[in-house]
């Protein structure tokens, strides 16, 4: 039973809808209100109105203000209870405490929904009160944390009747000033001395066609008050993946994403960070001086989304521009050099709910189109198309479901192209042991298909389901998409028993275990794991996780990099997290995880973290992340040698790499009002490699090497003054001796930025943000990582200062 009362009144006019919310609280001086950006977690007592005014079970609109006026808004799909916090609609709300509790006020202009055009309007819609002391939350309609649904679950708003059409015209333009501060520059270069100063105009734009069709587009827009990456470390022969920050992307990124339904092992079909990348042919001059973009222009940008006819529609279009390198030759002569082709973006998404949200079908289609006309660019590739279909259906209740999902992919281009696609890491085409695919050197295209199935029960108290999918090895997403591997088969089971009401010693509690393996398309079993774990709350609102895999010997085809295949040996992983009471002033958490393999590798790493809340305005946290390991076998380069029988006439150089990392996020959010805000962002980070041990795969499918310097007639030589090594496999023998250099590594990097920002007026922002890095590298990893954070501020520095000023109108 809610400890507190809640009452609620809504009405309407020719404009806007009104929530107003009378929170009764017989301890008024005890109500949470704590200041914050928007959108943030402010850790207060909370009113949220929550509306589905499609109608279709299946998205929500979501206004929320807390006690001290802070607001925020989400956009939810997919009968989920999370969603898209980036969405800002222009809407206004007030508070106000009293002798009996607290009051929210809350204006929702209809220019800010989407809504059918009958005359008669019945919406979906929950009210939902957060009364933070006491960790309660309260529905208006309620259901069992056993039940699945959000959307679904809610209940209706009737007597909605002829709702004028708004006309839902927005136009946001912005004007940028920035200037680039950058110590380590070469004062002598004519591009860029030091101190850069640059200036921009854009504009965003929003338009409904219809009640329930928007359209937004965006021109030369610009995206320096977004936080920056954290710093990395990536050895491996695969991409890192980043988040998307920018808003316009973020926004309504729901609507395209490929397995809607819930699969988890749907493939990422559109991975928006690929529109304005990086060039992917910097240019370089010997003796010269080069300007490089850091990333590709975005001329334009289009986003249509809404409802037609009971199918929910996205289309999102972006025009990337030709990018050239500003060069100066030691002569003097100047030119550019292309470095980034004129391409186009493309995904449209198509999905229909049936049966009241609980069936439900969808299409995604994605296509890039590259300008190829200078030969600079006969590596990328030219054209690629993306297409797929998922579906979902829950029955018994929501206790019960099945989704799948089926894509098929094409690339074409040159056979440049098309000989690096089959040779890439997600493939390796060329593997010497392998009789089911092979490196055509005459293809012009690409194709391949990836398909995904999960069946099982999905609510309750026991959740118990199977999970298959497969990934030919022709399937290449990563144009628009991401992907890191293809050729792969997979299927696994799981099971978990949830407590979730209240006993003697536990608020909820979850034990759950899995059994996974996975195959490549030759039938070579690439992995086999078995884990098990549980997680739960204390009364005391603690929270903790723990959990273990065990994974068996299997074959990988990946650790040579394109060679044979090379054994897996065995594996323990043990990890573990604890968390305190988050509605305390001070609050801590503390992860960690320990592995080890059954050739002596390891790998440990921790991570505590400290929440400080000092006053109702100001939120403090930081965390820490050491690691470090020891790997066995580390791949480091190969060389061709027909003298190489045992693994096809190439050597696989590994060696034990030893590596230390250590970073420290830090966040700092001060809000002075509830539209005026200060946030800061600082990653130290640190990271060290140490290779020592080299040696060569033995023979293939084995953990089996020939030791460089110790085994048989083999030697190895170190010139220090190169910092290369020499490495002999048979000494004085005929195999050719193979050199490469050494790649000892010490890294550091501090990010930060500082980003105040003022709504002046509803819609309307000011950002004032300041961006500062510093970065060293050197190859002597035995400094340690503690002596590396000492050098930080040794480092010459990069500053950068912007102004942005944008205005919202609307009619």
């Amino acid at each position: 039973e809610p400890s507190e009362p809640t009452e609620v009144r809504v009405t309407y006019d020719a404009d806007a809808l009104y929530v107003v919310a009378r929170l009764f609280d017989r301890d008024p001086a005890a109500i949470d209100r704590r200041l914050g950006r928007r959108d943030s977690e402010t850790s207060s007592d909370v009113f949220r109105v929550s509306i589905d005014s499609y109608h279709d079970h299946r998205t929500a609109f979501e206004f929320a203000v807390n006690a001290a006026g802070v607001r925020s808004d989400m956009l939810s799909a997919n009968d989920r209870s999370y969603g898209d916090s980036s969405w800002d609609p222009v809407w206004e709300a007030a508070v106000s405490v009293d002798s009996l509790g607290w009051i929210a006020e809350i204006r929702i202009p209809f220019s800010q929904l989407r809504f059918s055009r009958d005359a008669e309007q019945t919406w979906g819609i929950n009210f939902t009160r957060q009364i933070f002391r006491k960790n309660e939350t309260v529905r208006w309609m309620w259901a069992r944390n056993t039940e699945q649904g959000y959307a679904s679950l809610f209940g209706h708003l009737e007597g909605l009747r002829d709702i004028p059409q708004p006309k839902r015209l927005e136009a946001l333009p912005y004007s940028v000033a920035s200037a680039d501060f950058d110590r380590a520059a070469d004062r002598s270069s004519p591009f860029n001395d030091g101190s850069v100063a640059g200036k921009g105009l854009g504009l965003d734009l929003k338009y409904g066609l219809t009640s329930n069709m928007t359209l937004d587009a965006t021109v030369n827009p610009d995206f320096g008050q977004v936080e920056v990456d954290p710093a990395v470390v990536n050895l491996t022969d695969f991409e890192t993946y980043f988040e998307e920050r920018r808003p316009f992307f973020v926004e309504g990124a729901n609507l395209f994403q490929y397995g809607a339904g819930g699969n988890a092992f749907a493939p990422t079909l559109f991975y928006s960070r690929r529109v304005g990348r990086a060039p992917s042919r910097p240019a370089s001059e010997e003796g010269g001086w080069v300007d490089n973009p850091t990333a590709t222009s975005i001329l334009g940008a289009a986003k249509l989304s809404g409802k037609v006819g009971g199918w929910s529609v996205g289309v999102l279009n972006a025009v990337t521009s030709a990018e050239d390198a500003r060069i100066q030759a030691a002569d003097g002569t100047r030119g550019t050099r292309p470095v980034e082709p004129l391409a186009n973006y493309g995904v449209a998404s198509l999905r229909r709910d049936f049966r009241g949200g609980n069936t439900g079908v969808g299409v995604l289609a994605t296509t890039v189109n590259r300008d190829l006309g200078n030969p600079l660019f006969d590596g990328l590739r030219r054209d690629a198309y993306a297409g797929g279909v998922d579906f979902f259906h829950r029955w018994a209740n929501n206790q019960w479901a099945v989704s799948g999902t089926f894509a098929g992919t094409r690339v074409a281009g040159s056979t440049e192209a098309m000989i690096a696609a089959q040779r890439s890491s997600a493939r390796y085409y060329q593997r010497p042991d392998q009789d089911y695919v092979s490196v055509d050197s005459a293809a012009t295209s690409l194709t391949g298909w990836a398909s995904a199935l999960t069946f099982g029960k999905e609510a309750g108290r026991w959740i118990i389901a199977t999970d298959l999918f497969a990934t030919s090895p022709g399937f290449e997403i990563n144009d628009a998409g991401f992907g890191t591997e293809a050729d792969d088969i997979f299927h696994g089971v799981r099971m978990s028993r949830r407590w979730l009401d209240p006993g003697k010693h536990f608020r909820r509690f979850t034990m759950s275990a899995t059994w996974a393996q996975s195959w490549n398309f030759g039938g070579t079993n690439t992995g086999r794991t078995a884990y098990f774990g549980f997680n739960g709350q204390l009364l005391n609102y603690w929270g903790f996780s723990f959990g273990s895999n065990y994974g068996l010997a299997a074959q990988s085809d990946y650790s040579t990099r394109g060679g044979p295949l090379m054994q897996s040996p065995r594996r323990v992983n043990l990890f573990g997290s604890v968390n305190s009471d988050r509605r305390k002033r001070v609050s801590g958490s503390a992860s960690g995880s320990y592995n080890r393999n059954a050739e002596g590798g390891w790998g440990l790493s921790a991570g505590p973290g400290l929440t400080v809340r000092p006053s109702g305005a100001v939120d403090l946290n930081l965390s820490l992340n050491y690691n470090a390991s020891h790997s066995v076998a580390f791949y480091v380069t190969q060389r061709a040698d027909a003298a190489a029988a045992a693994t096809f006439g190439r050597r696989y150089l590994f060696s034990e790499l030893d590596q230390r990392s250590l970073n420290a996020t830090l966040r700092a959010d001060v809000a002075l009002t509830p539209s005026l805000s200060i946030q800061w962002y600082a990653q130290p980070f640190v990271a060290t490699g140490d290779y020592e041990g080299f040696k060569e795969l033995a023979r293939p499918r084995s953990f089996e090497f020939l030791r460089y310097g110790q085994d048989g007639a083999s030697t190895l030589a170190y010139d220090q003054a190169a910092g290369t090594y020499t490495a002999d496999p048979d000494g004085a023998g005929a195999a050719p001796a193979m050199s490469f250099g050494n790649p000892d590594f010490s890294m550091r990097s501090l990010r930060s930025n500082l980003v105040v920002r003022w709504e002046y007026r509803p819609g309307s922002t000011v950002f004032l943000v300041w961006n500062h890095g510093r970065s060293g590298f050197g190859s002597d990893p035995t400094s340690g990582v503690l002596d590396g954070a000492g050098q930080l501020f040794d480092d010459t520095m990069r500053n950068t200062f912007m102004v942005k000023v944008n205005y919202w109108l609307s009619r």
